[in-house]
């Protein structure tokens, strides 16, 4: 686990990790679309990742899987948590708070 990086850090890493995938055309129309609909930088999504999940949904539509699936894999690798395979069926918001919920748990002990 990262110590020295916050949750909103390693999550903003994954998002830069992952759309680049999708070209620079593609991660600048997530982009535009957060801050058109909501005002908010895609960076500043982890508190609400439906934010994120619906921009990507409603921008990309297919290749919203392929980014939240790169995010999560970020995420796990980079904290140090091993996936549990019966979470795919639990939405990607729901799943970005647990990590995060799990991440501030392994920081409080660290600590």
């Amino acid at each position: 686990m990262s110590k020295d990086n916050s949750f909103e850090d390693i999550y903003s890493e994954a998002i830069e990790n992952a759309i680049k995938i999708m070209g620079d055309t593609v991660s600048k129309i997530i982009v535009d679309y957060l801050n058109d609909k909501y005002s908010i930088d895609i960076m500043k999504t982890s508190d609400n990742p439906d934010l994120l999940d619906e921009a990507l949904n409603n921008s990309i539509d297919g290749g919203k899987l392929i980014i939240e699936r790169r995010m999560l894999n970020y995420i796990y690798n980079k904290i140090g948590l091993i996936e549990n395979k019966g979470s795919a069926t639990v939405s990607f918001e729901k799943r970005i708070k647990h990590i995060r919920d799990k991440y501030n748990e392994l920081s409080k002990r660290h600590q």
